[in-house]
């Protein structure tokens, strides 16, 4: 990986750089990685797509739970992308086991370099990846551009309950409700779905801020020297399932393109 997509990565994670190689055993415990994988399943299978005509593109796949349970429940095609080469061993793994590894690909990519691309998908997924590509409006003119017209763009993020905005790094992109839906159909597209997942959100966040937690502090016990920077990972995790249950409505959005 390039300095470019570490930084990225540690980004997207809230976590130092120096911390990549250990984000697998630390996040060990967990598939999904945080977004709601059930409501994304179901709300894929409520637009009646037919497996032939259908590929599913995850962005930001992870550890290939979105596509691997999608495949699996419908036959689809999925490819999911993502730049952390561990997680997408996790995926390839999880493939074999659910039997659809016919049905799923997975590319080590920045998924900022993939979209540049134009693809030609049925829908496109980002869920839990917050604001990689900068503002809603802004997300949503990248996804566009990997879908047909048609196409569905699923996003699993939210708005904010009260406040106008958030200066919490990575959470610059987050606005209002009715902002938030005018970026959302900024191109004249039709919002066709939306779920509220704040509990969902709430109860998973602390699952798996316990879950870190205890890797944290085995992996202090392996590598003591690491220890500030793991508790300041664990913090910075504290930090922002305060945020995300005080501040922020989970929602998962589904914006069909013109």
């Amino acid at each position: 990986m390039t300095d470019d997509i570490d930084q990225s990565i540690s980004n997207s994670l809230e976590a130092d750089k120096q911390l990549l190689g250990y984000m697998p055993f630390l996040l060990q415990d967990m598939w999904a990685l945080g977004c709601s994988v059930e409501d994304i399943i179901a709300v894929v299978g409520s637009l009646k797509l037919t497996p032939k005509s259908t590929g599913i593109l995850d962005l930001g796949c992870g550890k290939g739970a979105v596509c691997v349970k999608i495949a699996s429940e419908y036959q689809f095609k999925a490819v999911g992308v993502d730049a952390m080469s561990a997680f997408l061993q996790d995926a390839v793994q999880k493939a074999e086991e659910y039997n659809v590894s016919h049905l799923c690909q997975f590319i080590e990519r920045d998924i900022r370099e993939y979209v540049s691309v134009k693809h030609d998908f049925v829908v496109v997924i980002l869920a839990s990846l917050g604001g990689i590509f900068g503002s809603i409006k802004n997300t949503v003119s990248k996804l566009r551009t990997q879908i047909r017209s048609g196409g569905y763009m699923v996003i699993d993020d939210g708005y904010l309950k009260e406040k106008m905005s958030l200066e919490r790094k990575g959470y610059e992109h987050y606005r209002n409700y009715e902002e938030t839906v005018s970026e959302l159909t900024s191109f004249g597209d039709q919002l066709v779905r939306e779920i509220d997942t704040s509990d969902f959100s709430r109860a998973l966040n602390d699952k798996y801020l316990k879950l870190i937690q205890k890797r944290g502090e085995e992996l202090i016990g392996k590598h003591p020297q690491l220890e500030r920077k793991i508790r300041s990972y664990i913090q910075l995790q504290s930090e922002e399932c305060e945020v995300l249950n005080s501040e922020v409505v989970g929602t998962l959005w589904v914006v069909q393109k013109k």
